[in-house]
């Protein structure tokens, strides 16, 4: 999956002159945490709610809320927007995304074509992506089952699924990082209940987890 399927393409954006009150008045608006600054349609920043915070009066000001607004709506985009930019392509891999926005700690990633931004994707974006993947919101059961890392084993669960008259609605599979040659894997069935489905994996030799419990 790439950026370019999951990401913004409506964007609100504001250009270096625009005043810091009207960008303090649109993240309120839209309810959003940041904006990118673009002249033309070339990205030349982002501004933050936390840029604004850092570049306003401090709560122990004596100024009133008027003279606050007053020196907003004299403060610049241009003067405060972080520069130092973290961006992606739409050919970007979702979860080259996601390590990116691990990585530098941060909530959003503009899309640029060379310089041109196209659009962005947040992490509320990738939460979508991983809900989708792991088959969330489709009636279903989960089933967690611990594996061989041997080839085959995934074929094998799948056929005991087909078996059963089910379909599998999602599959995701992780090698362990405490035991050797063990993978996790986590299924989700079209199925009302996992009873049945757990009683034949159990049969068939696998570990089967339902419910999450504290290792002692």
């Amino acid at each position: 999956m790439f950026v370019g399927r999951r990401m913004t393409r409506n964007l609100i954006t504001v250009t270096p002159d625009t005043s810091i009150l009207k960008v303090k008045n649109l993240l309120n608006q839209y309810n959003i945490d940041q904006v990118p600054v673009v002249e033309g349609k070339n990205l030349v920043g982002v501004v933050t709610d936390r840029d604004i915070r850092e570049n306003s009066a401090s709560p122990a000001s004596t100024l009133s809320i008027h003279e606050l607004n007053y020196l907003l709506s004299e403060m610049k985009v241009g003067e405060i927007m972080t520069k130092k930019l973290y961006t992606v392509s739409p050919g970007t891999t979702i979860e080259d995304a996601v390590s990116l926005i691990n990585e530098k700690r941060v909530n959003a990633l503009p899309v640029v074509v060379g310089r041109e931004l196209v659009g962005i994707i947040t992490t509320c974006d990738m939460l979508n992506v991983l809900l989708e993947v792991m088959g969330v919101g489709t009636p279903s059961v989960r089933v967690e089952l611990t594996l061989s890392s041997s080839m085959g084993e995934i074929r094998k669960i799948a056929g005991i699924v087909n078996d059963m008259g089910l379909r599998i609605i999602s599959i995701v599979s992780t090698i362990s990082r405490e035991k050797e040659n063990t993978r996790t894997t986590v299924i989700r069935v079209n199925a009302n209940d996992s009873a049945e489905l757990c009683h034949r994996f159990e049969e068939a030799g696998y570990s089967v987890t339902t419910d999450y419990k504290v290792e002692k």
